[in-house]
């Protein structure tokens, strides 16, 4: 186990409920930390913890400007921690975790996520909760952060994910389809950064720690609407958001032709009034790429998408510069 001289950053954003003798206890203030500290001594044996409250609100409720104040409060930590540490509700886990890949680059330190899949206002006298609380007391949720505290100390300079007995890469994390403790898997082999086998196993794709000078743009632009295709969808549909004016249109398109004919007309009209139109469709091919009217991308998962969306149109509103900054792997 890691030496105590390590110094890690804990940041409470939600998802910080633990179960003990007496009952779930959660941070939802900054006066909680004290009491919910003392129920996880395991992790001063880890490492030096300080603490910092940043949000105690339920997932549901997070929005870009959390996403901002997130990366200001470790910003401005950073030189003086070995490894942070996220609490953080797992119902937007993927977006957060994502977004903190993309406002602070050339990380040369480690930012682990971890949380519990119990809501704040649970109750541990729930008859529903009876089986998931007997497992998950000794082999859960702490343990969850108690993995994230000892990854935050290792040689790993990733914005990561862990959760159940994986490490994954915050960009390349999607929700598992199988009922497990393993809520989340890796988009591809190479977003899997480690395993928890007998201890913490760190895989070669892991980025390691360095002495880069990070950078701070944490500017989003929160004026982003996603649409879905379905059968029956009007292109009118589309148009209204067109005319509402929003800096950009996210859509979940059809696999092989992106869009039904019908739409041509809505697409160039977006593209004349500047608005970018991002068709996130992970099984078309690049080919489509070639139309002007649209942004392809095909490469990132739909969390990662959606916030890198907001992210680049907090950089620049040029759709060439926005096509070609969506276009880059993260």
């Amino acid at each position: 186990m890691p030496s105590k001289n390590h110094n890690i950053c804990l940041l409470f954003c939600g998802g910080s409920s633990i179960i003990t003798d007496d009952g779930i206890l959660t941070v939802q203030q900054e006066g909680d930390m004290k009491k919910w500290l003392a129920a996880m001594p395991e992790l001063g044996l880890i490492a030096n913890i300080d603490p910092v409250f940043v949000y105690g609100g339920d997932a549901s409720e997070i929005e870009p400007g959390l996403w901002q104040r997130l990366a200001r409060e470790i910003y401005k930590r950073i030189d003086q921690y070995d490894g942070f540490v996220v609490t953080h509700g797992i119902d937007t886990i993927i977006y957060t975790a994502a977004m903190q890949s993309f406002m602070l680059a050339q990380l040369p330190k480690p930012i682990i996520f971890t949380g519990s899949p119990l809501a704040q206002d649970a109750e541990s006298a729930d008859h529903d909760l009876a089986g998931m609380m007997s497992s998950y007391k000794t082999l859960g949720v702490k343990a969850n952060l108690i993995n994230a505290a000892q990854v935050a100390t290792m040689n790993i300079a990733e914005v990561a994910i862990m959760f159940g007995n994986r490490l994954i890469k915050a960009v390349e994390t999607v929700k598992s389809d199988s009922a497990s403790f393993n809520f989340f898997d890796a988009s591809s082999e190479h977003g899997m950064l480690g395993k928890v086998d007998f201890g913490i196993k760190l895989f070669n794709q892991v980025r390691p720690r360095s002495r880069q000078t990070p950078r701070l743009t944490d500017a989003v632009d929160d004026q982003v609407c996603l649409f879905q295709l379905v059968p029956g969808v009007q292109a009118s549909q589309l148009e209204s958001l067109v005319e509402k004016k929003y800096h950009g249109i996210m859509i979940r398109s059809f696999n092989t032709n992106l869009f039904p004919q019908s739409f041509e007309k809505v697409l160039a009209l977006a593209y004349q009034k500047g608005i970018p139109v991002v068709a996130h469709n992970p099984f078309a091919l690049d080919l489509k790429k070639k139309k002007r009217e649209y942004i392809l991308v095909n490469h990132l998962t739909f969390e990662t998408a959606f916030v890198k969306f907001m992210w680049v149109l907090g950089q620049t509103n040029d759709l060439g510069k926005i096509r070609l900054m969506m276009w880059e792997k993260y």
